[in-house]
């Protein structure tokens, strides 16, 4: 693509460069956001007609009007994801591992190691097109796209749109192969907080989770259990909710409506004090300003694809008044 491109009078792209990743910078008089092309990653968004920032010197961890969370510890090293935004996990979800067999089964004639949360976060994205001015509340949309190359041959798009009410990814597989295909995915969306001790997630009362963090003593798997009222920490948390409801996250200072389509699993994970000293390019104390929500297919919601098959899984993210 160019250095920029000019969609209209009311919002352009422009190619940047934060650390040693190229990123796009879409600004609009309403909005501004900027998205790495490894791993087709938001690592910033602000509504309002606010000054528009330079992300070639000032990285989006010290900018305090983002709507995500980004680690002040966040490399813009390649073939590493960056801590914070919404890293896409996909096509496995999780460790290879703890997948279904049917996930495993896909997979195993992959030339390929399936890392952790799956090879695209660290895959350089195709730029396929940029509009702007769409409908009444003039969205812009980005597009970039993964073309399949590894087996199974899996193509995603990555739609973006952008307006002043907030910002809706949409994750596309489209099945390459002449057989079905089984895989998991996730938007791993970083939200900030003043203090998660006193932040609250609304929607998932009576839904029931897998608890990773507990055995079952019977069957030795992850420990099954349902949420009375609201989700909120008081420790280590890494669930896997077996729903996708309409979502109210309630922090000290603001609060955000996550609506998912596509999906029926929710992940909800904060490392706590002792995980979060393992954790890569994340401070100790930064468990105390972070949360994640991940719209998710994962576990019993991993997803079946037959060949020439297309699924699409979204996040629409807002701030809820």
């Amino acid at each position: 693509m160019p250095h920029t491109v000019l969609s209209s009078p009311a919002a352009t792209v422009k190619r940047i460069k934060i650390g040693a990743l190229d990123a796009l910078d879409i600004r609009a008089p309403a909005y501004q956001a900027v998205v790495l092309l490894q791993g087709a990653q938001l690592i910033y968004f602000s509504s309002g007609k606010l000054p528009t920032k330079d992300f070639e010197q000032l990285a989006p961890q010290h900018v305090s009007d983002n709507w995500l969370w980004v680690s002040a510890q966040a490399q813009y090293d390649t073939q590493d994801s960056v801590r914070g935004g919404v890293p896409l996990c996909w096509p496995v979800f999780g460790l290879f591992s703890a997948n279904p067999e049917a996930v495993k089964t896909s997979f195993k004639d992959s030339l390929y190691d399936v890392t952790q949360h799956g090879y695209a976060r660290t895959q350089i994205f195709d730029f396929e097109r940029f509009s702007s001015e769409i409908g009444d509340n003039k969205t812009s949309e980005l597009v970039l796209m993964l073309t399949g190359s590894r087996s199974p041959k899996l193509d995603l798009t990555v739609t973006f749109s952008f307006n002043d009410q907030g910002v809706n990814i949409k994750l596309t597989t489209q099945n390459q192969e002449a057989h079905t295909v089984h895989f998991s995915q996730a938007l791993h969306t970083y939200l900030p907080t003043a203090d998660i001790t006193q932040t609250v997630i609304g929607g998932f009362d009576g839904v029931n989770y897998s608890d990773t963090l507990q055995t079952d003593a019977t069957n030795g798997g992850w420990q099954t259990k349902t949420q009375q009222g609201d989700i909120s920490f008081e420790g280590e948390v890494d669930r896997i909710y077996h729903g996708a409801p309409d979502i109210t996250l309630t922090t000290p200072t603001q609060r955000y409506q996550l609506i998912a389509t596509g999906s029926n699993s929710t992940v909800v994970w904060n490392p706590w004090i002792k995980k979060a000293k393992q954790v890569s390019q994340f401070a100790e104390d930064d468990y105390l300003r972070m949360l994640c929500i991940e719209t998710a297919n994962a576990h019993l919601d991993a997803v079946t694809l037959q060949s020439g098959q297309t699924h699409s899984l979204s996040l629409s993210l807002s701030q809820a008044h």
